[in-house]
């Protein structure tokens, strides 16, 4: 039932569709309302950092419009309450997928860390985390209406810069079993974005050797995973062709200083405690900071 509500209240908020029918009207009312109350268990579950099987136990089957949709209902309700957006991540494109399957999730100012901060591990869901090592690319123009290649897509990028991915997803499978969670359920929680952290270093998109960066993570001073950009699915360019172009149809765009990171460069160490934390990068710097209990 909650199911068929999500639809049609996709049908009323995303396209606008409806009827000069009063009843419709009327239906189509209460299912936004249904729909409101699944976007506002998402922002409670990410607010307090909470792990749940809500998705995977209230829509096992939820799929990728509907996943997509409610992850911009929660970024809306959010900026609403005063949050400011930062920035654009893609998952999805790292390792030996099969397939590039452009996964996109929005980060908020509030998430930002400092190099050299020390951060709580309850900053997190279920107070664990990955550490992402990445490369983020600030944009220097609007892209309103996306980019049509991948040169006029260089051409909108200021700099790259070194970046860590705090990831975390709070969707859990049904009972704890990891099978019944599904792409679409951490995907409709922002893709497992729990913070994001920016090197010193800025390297002018024109000089940044875009397929070339490698970058090694050393958790308590041993070497907890490494990687590099081929690891990135056809590049980091490939995933910002397809950022650039989602958004529109989403409603937004990239804007002019927004910061997109395009997925790890290697298989993501976890961290559920006390660490030290840093990460080399060939070009882009390092970066280190302190994960406290």
């Amino acid at each position: 039932m909650i199911k068929n509500t999500l639809i049609l209240g996709l049908c009323f908020i995303a396209a606008s569709c409806g009827s000069s029918s009063e009843n419709d009207l009327d239906d189509n009312m209460k299912a936004d309302n249904e729909y409101s109350t699944v976007v506002d268990s998402l922002v409670y579950f990410k607010d307090q950092r909470i792990k749940t099987d809500y998705l995977s136990r209230e829509f096992p089957d939820l799929d990728r419009e509907t996943a997509n949709l409610l992850q911009i209902k929660s970024l809306e309700k959010e900026l609403e309450a005063g949050d400011v957006l930062a920035g654009w991540k893609m998952g999805g494109t790292v390792g030996d997928s099969s397939k590039f399957d452009p996964l996109m999730g929005y980060m908020l100012t509030k998430n930002e860390y400092k190099p050299g901060d020390k951060i709580s591990i309850k900053k997190f869901p279920g107070a664990e985390v990955m550490i992402e090592g990445e490369v983020g690319f600030v944009f220097k123009k609007d892209l309103p209406e996306g980019v049509s290649s991948i040169e006029e897509l260089k051409d909108a990028i200021d700099y790259a810069v070194g970046a860590v991915e705090f990831a975390q997803s709070n969707a859990l499978g049904l009972n704890g079993d990891a099978a019944t969670v599904k792409t679409n359920h951490v995907l409709a929680f922002g893709t497992g974005q729990a913070g994001f952290m920016l090197g010193d270093k800025q390297i002018p998109m024109d000089e940044f050797g875009v397929e070339d960066e490698t970058v090694e993570c050393y958790i308590d001073g041993k070497t907890a995973a490494k990687g590099e950009s081929t690891n990135i699915y056809n590049g980091h360019l490939n995933a910002l062709y397809a950022l650039a172009n989602m958004l529109p149809e989403q409603g937004y765009k990239i804007r002019k200083g927004d910061v997109v990171i395009t997925g790890s460069l290697y298989k993501n160490p976890t961290v559920k405690g006390q660490a030290s934390a840093k990460l080399d990068f060939k070009t882009l710097g390092s970066i280190e900071f302190e994960i406290t209990d």
